[in-house]
């Protein structure tokens, strides 16, 4: 922290300051430790339940197979076997499907991030929902992530660029994508021109009653 350009400070005021934000920014990182090993304690803790929790399943398991061999079960030991295979193979659907929403979850979050970017800030929490119904994520044979934009029913982009030409043309897009006002036209060339805080605020205003916020 520089307090060199604050005027009038003795050096007894600037070692006083100093001292007490050390302190704090002590305290804050001792804090932040102090939590993140409780969760890494936590996860440890769960981790460790979870493996005890399967270590005796695999027990109970290894058991009931000893014992029916023991009693030449063998149709007890076939449906055994076939048990253990439907709970393996759902197990193993689970985490596919856990990994696959997981992954879906990350590839259109990316996406959406991009096409908010378009979006004056003022207007980005209207336009996310919108765009995320809007906004398609699919994989191809090679299992890489397809974009495509629908509106009406209909694919209007399969990418960032052609979604952001698509909007410019759009009425409900274009009042409140960045550097564009109400008209359509390229407000930081109108911005520059006049310079005036006035101009802005009316600017402002203007794209707010367009949007029918005011």
């Amino acid at each position: 922290m520089d307090l060199s350009k604050i005027e009038g400070l003795t050096e007894e005021q600037s070692a006083a300051i100093t001292a007490m934000y050390n302190t704090d920014t002590e305290g804050l990182r001792n804090k932040n430790e102090q939590l993140l090993g409780e969760k890494k304690s936590q996860q440890a803790a769960a981790a460790e339940q979870a493996q005890i929790a399967e270590d005796a399943r695999l027990a109970a398991v290894k058991a009931e197979e000893a014992r029916l061999k023991a009693a030449n079960d063998m149709d007890g030991l076939k449906s055994h076997y076939e048990t253990q295979l439907a709970e393996q193979t759902a197990a193993a659907n689970e985490a596919a499907e856990t990994a696959k929403t997981a992954l879906l979850s990350r590839d259109k979050s990316t996406v959406l991030n991009q096409a908010l970017s378009l979006i004056h800030d003022d207007y980005k929490g209207l336009a996310e929902a919108q765009l995320s119904n809007m906004l398609k994520i699919s994989y191809n044979d090679q299992q890489q992530p397809v974009t495509a934009f629908e509106h009406a029913g209909k694919v209007v982009a399969n990418n960032i660029d052609e979604f952001k030409s698509w909007a410019g043309e759009q009425s409900q897009f274009k009042k409140i994508l960045n550097g564009v006002d109400s008209s359509g036209a390229d407000t930081r060339q109108s911005h520059s021109t006049s310079g005036t805080q006035g101009d802005k605020d009316s600017a402002f205003k203007q794209r707010l009653k367009s949007a029918g916020l005011t």
